[in-house]
């Protein structure tokens, strides 16, 4: 099969945004499989950007709801990517990690193991602060004793977080209470679950080389090539990719129905392989929050603009006075003379997501000309 790289662009944007949207969080959950937890939420939670993106007249604020008061929870966290929401029903396909974090070097010893276990049956549910032991030092971003063993048991299955306090602390339990009992298995083999998850990637993918597919699973390129030929998908070429690259079928016929521009969270499944959107779109998507304010190029939470199934530029956002505001925004070359009115459009779509009443561009956004620009295409915007 031979694909042009417009053509894989389509198909690559298509499958991770479906056009039209998705009813629920549930249903993005589906589709996607694995949902990236980032805890920055200047603009909103991570996966509250993605999964509200992809949602008809979603906000971050229902989809936070939606996920809190589901009946029955409706994902797990786990380090499938990074650590990341999955759908519950996907639990028996991660019996892989789940074994290779048994043979971890830091697999808590017996009676650390037995003290976290014993608490939380005792005292139910609890977050990682109420597991310490007096006087372990918590917070930032060391990884003490205690934190060490829950994070390495949640990864090998012997503890669970679906839930989340009101500020959003993971919540620890045992997962024979909070992981539906049918689910409860580990007896997949190492190849079947990674088949299957290869084939859940592909589909979400679309199109992609092998690269692509380990990365989105963090599994090993040698395993995804070994087990690629089991597979539905398909060897496939793309005009200018310097890589071999393999297709879903399902992906193939996706729907014609145009994409309105909008941000996309700096966490979207669609940009996590930064080789991939280079490859795609030509474009460099940097997360720049970590590093000293003078290094950043873009800024601290940079969302970059989709708008005609491409990536035209980008902005740094944040919230403020009940204000959506773009501290710094920039175009690519290949922008295109729409570029103005799909900023507006955008800016105006990533407000109503995270429920701010307006959009401000701080003055010092961009070269003055611009600026003025972008002010008056939001005023048109609104207007219309």
């Amino acid at each position: 099969m031979a694909l042009s790289p417009a053509e894989a662009r389509h198909l690559a944007v298509t499958a991770a945004l479906p056009p039209g949207g998705l009813p629920g969080p549930a249903a993005v959950l589906e589709h996607l499989r694995i949902v990236q937890i980032d805890a920055i939420s200047t603009l909103a939670r991570a996966h509250h950007l993605t999964l509200a993106t992809r949602i008809r007249g979603a906000t971050t604020t229902a989809v936070d709801t939606a996920l809190a008061q589901e009946p029955r929870p409706a994902a797990f966290d786990y380090p499938a990517h990074a650590l990341s929401l999955v759908p519950v029903t996907d639990w028996p396909l991660w019996a892989f990690r789940r074994r290779a974090a048994r043979r971890h070097p830091q697999y808590p010893e017996a009676a650390l193991r037995a003290t976290i276990l014993q608490h939380i049956a005792h005292h139910g549910p609890s977050p990682l602060r109420a597991l310490r032991r007096p006087g372990e030092a918590g917070g930032g971003w060391g990884w003490g004793p205690t934190k060490t063993a829950v994070e390495i048991l949640g990864w090998a299955g012997e503890l669970a977080c679906t839930r989340r306090t009101g500020g959003g602390h993971r919540l620890f339990d045992l997962p024979d209470r909070c992981i539906p009992g049918h689910l409860l298995t580990d007896r997949a083999t190492d190849d079947e679950c990674q088949r299957t998850l290869l084939e859940h990637a592909g589909r979400v993918l679309a199109v992609a080389t092998v690269d692509d597919l380990a990365d989105y699973l963090r599994i090993h390129p040698q395993t995804v090539t070994r087990l690629l030929p089991t597979t539905p998908l398909v060897p496939a070429t793309v005009g200018q990719w310097d890589k071999p690259a393999w297709a879903h079928p399902a992906a193939l016929n996706p729907p014609s129905a145009p994409q309105p521009a909008l941000f996309l969270g700096p966490f979207d499944n669609l940009l996590w392989h930064r080789p991939r959107a280079r490859r795609l779109f030509t474009f460099t998507h940097l997360f720049e929050a970590y590093k000293p304010a003078d290094r950043r190029t873009h800024g601290y939470y940079v969302c970059p603009l989709l708008a005609d199934g491409r990536l035209i530029g980008r902005a740094d956002l944040t919230r403020h006075d009940n204000a959506l505001t773009v501290l710094r925004v920039s175009f690519e070359d290949h922008a295109g003379p729409d570029a103005l009115s799909h900023f507006a459009r955008a800016c105006h779509h990533m407000a109503t997501l995270t429920t701010q009443t307006r959009t401000v561009i701080a003055d010092d956004a961009a070269k003055p000309a611009l600026v003025t620009a972008l002010r008056t295409a939001l005023t048109e915007h609104v207007a219309s």
